[in-house]
C-alpha cells in the first residue's frame, strides 16, 4: 500500500515539446476571430463544447444584417406604380447636385468620361426638377420687374402679368422634356456601327432618355442668374448675356454629349441643332420677357396712352 501511494504522489519530468499542435502535452487554443475551427483543441476533452459554442455564434449569419439588406436590394424589382421605383431617380446629395450644376455651367470642368461614369451611372431628376421650377418663377418675376421699369416714365398704369408664369413654364418644360426625347430618338436612329476592336469605355456609349433629361435639366441652371441680370434695361448688355449664356451652356452640352455625337451618322447636324436650339431658347427668353422697346416705339406708346387718357 505504501509503495502504490508513493508512485501516485511522485512527479515525473517530461522533455520540453516544440510543437503544440497535438499530443497529450499540447496546449489547446481557441481563436474567437478565426473563421475556421482550430484543430489543435479538437482532441481536448473539456474545451470542445465551449469552442463549438463560440464558433457557431461567430460564424452564424445574423438576421437583418446590412449584408442581407444589400443583397435584397440588388434582387428586388419594384413596380412602376410604387414610390420605391422613383426613389432611384433622387439618389443624390447636396454636394453631388452642386458639382453637377458647376459642371453644367463651367466649360471643360467635367472629364471626358463624365457622360458615362457620372451621369450615366447615376442620373437624377432632383436637380433638374428644382432648376426648372426655379427658372420658371425667376423668369416670370424678373420679366414683370423689367416690364415695370419700361413703363416707369409713362402715365401707363402698370399691373402684374400672371400669365408670364404659364408662358415661361410651357416654354421651359417643352424644351427640357421634348428636346431630350427627340435627341434620344435621333441617337437610336442614326447610330453608326462600330467594330469591336475599336470600342473603348466611352467611344460607343449612347445615353438613355433619363440621362439626357438630367443633362438638359442641369444645362438650364445658367439662365437663373442671367434672368435676374436681364432686368437691367440696357440692350447691349442683354444681348451680351444671351451670347455668353448660350455659348457657355451650349459648349458644355456638346462636350458632354460628344461620345454619343461621335457615333451618330449625322453628328455635325446634331451639333448644330443642339447649339442652335440653346441659342434660340436664350433669345426667346430675352425678347419676350425682357426686351427693351426701341426709341421709335416709346414715343408712339406714350402718345397712344395720352390720347386714350384724353
Amino acid at each position: 500500500m505504501s509503495t502504490d501511494s508513493d508512485e501516485l504522489l511522485s512527479f515525473k519530468d517530461f522533455p520540453p515539446t516544440t510543437t503544440h499542435s497535438s499530443g497529450s502535452g499540447g496546449i489547446a487554443q481557441i481563436s474567437i476571430n478565426s473563421p475556421s475551427k482550430s484543430t489543435s483543441s479538437a482532441q481536448g476533452g473539456g474545451g470542445d463544447a465551449l469552442e463549438e459554442l463560440i464558433y457557431s455564434s461567430s460564424a452564424a449569419p445574423v438576421a437583418g444584417s446590412p449584408d442581407d439588406e444589400n443583397q435584397g436590394k440588388g434582387s428586388k424589382m419594384y413596380s412602376f406604380w410604387s414610390i420605391e421605383y422613383y426613389q432611384q431617380f433622387f439618389n443624390v446629395d447636396t454636394f453631388m447636385v452642386m458639382d453637377r450644376i458647376a459642371s453644367a455651367i463651367i466649360p471643360k470642368r467635367a472629364p471626358s468620361t463624365y457622360l458615362k461614369s457620372q451621369i450615366g451611372a447615376n442620373p437624377d431628376l432632383y436637380g433638374p426638377i428644382w432648376i426648372v421650377i426655379t427658372l420658371i418663377f425667376s423668369i416670370a418675376i424678373s420679366g414683370n420687374v423689367a416690364n415695370y421699369l419700361q413703363q416707369a416714365d409713362t402715365n401707363f398704369r402698370w399691373h402684374y402679368n400672371f400669365h408670364l408664369v404659364s408662358y415661361a413654364a410651357t416654354a421651359i418644360i417643352i424644351y427640357a422634356c421634348l428636346f431630350p426625347l427627340g435627341l434620344w430618338a435621333a441617337f437610336k436612329w442614326s447610330l453608326r456601327p462600330t467594330s469591336a476592336d475599336m470600342e473603348t469605355d466611352t467611344s460607343n456609349y449612347t445615353p438613355g432618355l433619363l440621362t439626357l433629361l438630367c443633362i438638359y435639366g442641369y444645362s438650364l441652371a445658367i439662365y437663373i442668374p442671367v434672368s435676374i441680370l436681364w432686368v437691367i434695361q440696357i440692350s447691349v448688355l442683354q444681348w451680351l448675356l444671351v451670347m455668353t449664356a448660350a455659348l457657355m451652356s451650349g459648349s458644355v452640352l456638346i462636350f458632354v454629349l460628344m461620345p454619343a455625337l461621335r457615333n451618330s451618322k449625322f453628328s455635325l447636324i446634331l451639333i448644330l441643332v443642339v447649339i442652335g436650339a440653346h441659342f434660340l431658347l436664350a433669345t426667346g427668353f430675352m425678347l419676350y420677357f425682357f426686351h427693351v422697346p426701341s426709341t421709335d416705339e416709346a414715343p408712339l406708346a406714350l402718345n397712344t396712352n395720352k390720347t386714350i387718357a384724353n
